[in-house]
């Protein structure tokens, strides 16, 4: 099937339309309360100084690691949910889907441990093949749901199959719908933020900052995996009515 950005999108839209009730339950549970969890109760900490940043976050990091690891975790467990919805017919329900994702997520969280790991090193050999592999790797996730691959490295040689010629514009598309997603949640969050401060004090507007930003990424992990679903039906020989079982 041609890679085109156009089609990728529209299949997007239409699993977004398809499910929309259920992808925002489970991003909310998974990842928004989470994200806004930790960061109420574990704050990262603000640098007056440009050389204190490295130190401070060090230190956050080697105090908060098991949260971060548990908030990471369950943000995996919302993807792996939101993919199978998007690539199973029939998985129609949230506990379904949930549990579901509950038993791939070992395989899950060592395959994208591994793919990290090779994109490091990518990015290490002067960053242009760490950008290509983002490409051939994007759809990894969305293998080992659509097709049930509980093998890390079948799953990385799966990936590496389903995108072989299209790496490059499997990276453009990440790219582009990645920016303008960053570029709205900023807008949003500093604009409404604002506003928050303003009309609601201090104390309540941070508040409803953090709300504000949680649920902004949120639903922007939400659509990227979507929009992974959309791009392994198309690389993987899908179409917007077609269902991997």
């Amino acid at each position: 099937m041609k890679f085109s950005y156009s089609a990728i999108w529209d299949d997007t839209v239409a699993l977004i339309r398809a499910h929309g009730s259920l992808i925002a339950a489970l991003a909310g549970v998974f990842i928004f309360l989470p994200s806004l969890l930790l960061a109420y109760l574990l704050p990262q900490p603000v640098a007056t100084e440009p050389g204190q940043l490295i130190a401070l976050m060090s230190e956050y990091l080697r105090a908060n690691w098991m949260w971060l690891l548990l908030e990471n975790l369950l943000n995996m467990i919302g993807a792996i949910a939101i993919l199978r919805l998007a690539l199973h017919e029939g998985s129609s329900t949230v506990a379904g889907v949930i549990g579901a994702a509950f038993a791939l997520l070992p395989f899950y969280f060592l395959a994208s441990l591994l793919s990290s790991i090779l994109i490091g090193i990518g990015f290490a050999l002067l960053i242009v093949p760490g950008l290509y592999l983002v490409g051939r790797l994007t759809p990894l996730g969305a293998v080992i749901v659509a097709e049930d691959r509980r093998n890390p490295i079948d799953a990385l040689r799966r990936s590496f199959e389903v995108t072989k010629g299209r790496g490059w514009a499997i990276f453009g598309l990440v790219l582009v719908v990645a920016i303008a997603g960053i570029i709205v949640t900023v807008v949003i969050n500093n604009l409404f933020g604002a506003l928050f401060l303003i009309v609601a004090g201090k104390d309540l507007g941070l508040f409803l900052t953090l709300v504000l930003a949680s649920a902004t990424g949120a639903a922007f992990v939400a659509l990227l995996a979507t929009l992974y679903a959309a791009i392994y039906r198309n690389v993987a020989g899908g179409s917007s009515a077609k269902v991997f079982q």
